[in-house]
């Protein structure tokens, strides 16, 4: 009888890890195939997209270099994405540099329309966090499209420069509570993904992940820090960003509304504001090299 259990025992036993193995095998070709659909098997559009990161991270480093020069300088101004680009216009081959930037641009406008049609995260394809996430990747590449139109408006002056968002407000408000009703909403929302990125700087699942195997330990370490301080900055400049337009919406007044530009003078006006300016800009430059160097060693291109 005791010889009867124990051969039960290892019958069991043996269905039971076979059936591990294969739940093994399935997971396994379940996340190659989704690495897969993450990374980008044409090498020239890899390195197409992976040098709009590249082009992302000089224009967040320019900004940062202009806000600590606001910081320390009295009679600068931090200046917002428009601005920084007509700086880099006046340095030499500035009008080169941006015709470049813009192209390069493009590949991150990309990535972001590939996450949108493809890869929409890891929620399900139709479920409302999906739908969120599109969404969210649709109006991103958008905002990128913006910017390198921007750095050829810069150089071949194909429109008047104005604060977009503070211009998007003043149409609004021309329909009584309506506008104001958006305008809020948008606030909320702004906040909403100003605080998500503080909250993914400080568990790092915002961080890339980097082909571990081609870069000197120390490097990736360096890398990482410096994206959690970048991507909590992204996030702040969000919060002031929102809670302007909150306000805007309050006090129906679209002169409280504005994009990046408004936000950096809205600090450096409060007490201390050099310090707070300073350390937004700071923020802003590790992101920058932060992704500079996802441009060489990230591992995935979509995600």
């Amino acid at each position: 009888m005791e010889q009867s259990e124990a051969v039960n025992k290892e019958e069991r036993e043996s269905i039971l890890s076979q059936v591990e193995a294969k739940l093994s095998q399935y997971h396994s070709a379940s996340t190659s195939k989704r690495s897969n659909s993450e990374i980008v098997s044409n090498p020239f559009l890899r390195q197409y997209i992976l040098l709009g990161f590249a082009a992302k991270g000089v224009v967040y480093f320019l900004i940062g270099i202009l806000a600590i020069e606001a910081a320390i300088l009295p009679e600068k101004k931090a200046a917002g994405t428009y601005n920084a680009l007509e700086h880099l216009s006046r340095q030499p081959l500035g009008s080169v540099l941006l015709c470049l930037l813009s192209v390069a641009l493009l590949g991150y406008v990309i990535r972001r329309l590939l996450q949108a049609i493809i890869y929409p995260g890891h929620a399900a394809n139709f479920s409302y966090k999906g739908i969120l996430q599109r969404t969210g990747y649709i109006i991103s590449s958008l905002s990128y499209a913006g910017i390198a139109y921007s750095a050829l408006n810069v150089v071949f002056r194909l429109g008047k420069y104005d604060d977009k968002i503070k211009h998007s407000v003043e149409k609004l408000f021309e329909q009584p509570i309506i506008g104001e009703a958006i305008v809020l909403m948008a606030g909320i929302a702004v906040t909403g993904v100003g605080i998500a990125y503080c909250q993914g700087a400080y568990t790092g699942s915002y961080i890339s992940k980097f082909t571990s195997a081609n870069m000197d330990h120390r490097l990736e370490y360096c890398a990482r820090l410096m994206g959690k301080i970048g991507i909590a900055a992204r996030g702040i400049a969000f919060i002031v960003t929102g809670g302007c337009l909150i306000l805007a919406s309050v006090a129906s007044n679209s002169d409280l509304a504005g994009g990046l530009q408004h936000a950096f003078r809205l600090l450096a006006a409060q007490p201390l504001g050099w310090l707070w300016l300073g350390l937004i800009g700071s923020g802003f430059i590790a992101y920058g090299i932060y992704m500079l160097i996802a441009a060489r060693y990230r591992f995935y291109t979509i995600r």
